[in-house]
């Protein structure tokens, strides 16, 4: 029996040894990857019952939905392009798109952190989740599982923009065409509206008729500054004095603290939304002088001023560089700080338009340029201001 009672004691120590041994590999901090990249958080994802629970505002934002939070009926409001989806802390009951569906583990607050399963919200939203055991790594890919085409036209503002994310995610799927084209924001709008593009870009806020046709997002903020030659010593306009010289009422630049010179205007086409936005703000809703010499895109207005020692022109500030100067407006320059607070007068958001609600390679595009790291690394590099 003697030989019998040390066997058994002999399994009961490996046992705990062995039980010691998972519970530090399950003790240890999961950690996150969110297409291909690690993504942190001051709490770290946990296992409860199987499922792995992670901060819910880190993945969200990480994958460019918004979080909104509702302290008073303790609800997580997730938003996308496509979905929306609601948690309520410690219900096991949640809805995406309105359509009510059941939690294995419902949310809770851990370190004032709200905290959901990681493959509801991942998988509810287009995105796929798999655990790398080895690595003790959970792994999400979202902007790397795209394919299919996406033709996006219209805003030559935003089109920058539009055009650095579409090459990035272009080249991080194999299976994947995203066009870029310009026109201008009526063209977006009209494209969008017919139904022959996937997106459109508007670089101003659609009217009550475009509104009920079509859906609009905002993917970043800008400012139109008025521009000149750089060799023109006016440094200031006030905003009587520059909605004067856009109507045509001042044409000499001597009467505004300049040389003895005619102003040149220079405009943005019909139907461009930078035109149409500076008239609003500016201009009290009246049309720019029409003897003013119209350019087809931000560019073009901006190099024809370049070229010219008395002209003045208008383009968004993602669009202002050392060949043209930037005039401040009753003393406020135009700048992403300035927009931000709102003393400069023509600050503005950009957006991206849909007919519907977008789906597919197309609402992933848009979740992409609400990213914060599309934020920074291309709504802020090209010259624009994030939508924070």
């Amino acid at each position: 029996m003697s030989g019998i009672k040390k066997v058994i004691s002999a399994l009961l120590i490996g046992l705990i040894i062995m039980s010691g041994f998972a519970a530090s590999a399950s003790s240890a901090a999961i950690k996150l990857e969110i297409d291909g990249k690690n993504v942190a958080s001051d709490v770290a994802p946990i296992v409860k019952d199987g499922r792995t629970l992670v901060p819910i505002r880190i993945v969200a934002e990480t994958l460019g939905a918004q979080v909104d939070w509702s302290a008073s009926q303790q609800k997580a409001t997730i938003t996308t392009a496509a979905y929306t989806l609601v948690f309520t802390i410690g219900s096991a009951s949640y809805t995406v798109n309105g359509s009510s569906k059941t939690l294995d583990v419902p949310p809770e607050i851990i370190n004032g952190r709200t905290m959901v399963p990681l493959r509801v919200i991942s998988e509810s939203i287009g995105a796929t989740v798999n655990y790398d055991n080895a690595a003790n790594t959970a792994k999400v890919n979202y902007f790397t599982e795209m394919s299919g085409t996406v033709k996006i036209t219209g805003s030559t503002t935003l089109q920058p923009i539009a055009q650095a994310a579409a090459d990035k995610l272009n080249k991080m799927n194999s299976g994947l065409n995203i066009s870029v084209a310009g026109g201008g924001s009526g063209a977006g709008v009209n494209d969008c509206i017919a139904g022959t593009n996937n997106l459109g870009m508007s670089s101003r806020e659609l009217t009550k008729e475009e509104s009920a046709q079509l859906t609009d997002i905002a993917v970043a903020n800008d400012g139109i500054a008025v521009i000149v030659h750089p060799s023109n010593t006016v440094k200031n306009l006030s905003a009587d004095q520059a909605a004067k010289i856009f109507l045509g009422e001042i044409n000499n630049w001597k009467d505004v603290g300049g040389s003895d010179a005619p102003i040149l205007v220079q405009t943005r086409e019909t139907g461009s939304g930078t035109r149409s936005t500076l008239e609003e703000m500016l201009l009290s809703k009246q049309e720019v002088v029409g003897t003013a010499t119209p350019h087809t895109s931000s560019a073009l207005i901006k190099q024809a001023v370049a070229r010219e020692a008395n002209a003045i022109g208008f383009d968004s500030i993602g669009y202002v560089d050392s060949t043209v100067k930037a005039l401040s407006i009753d003393n406020i320059a135009p700048n992403s700080e300035t927009v931000k607070s709102g003393s400069y007068i023509m600050g503005r958001s950009l957006f991206i338009l849909s007919k519907g609600a977008p789906s597919g390679a197309s609402a992933k595009f848009v979740d992409y340029l609400r990213t914060a790291e599309c934020q920074k690394d291309i709504v802020v590099k090209e010259g624009y201001i994030s939508i924070d």
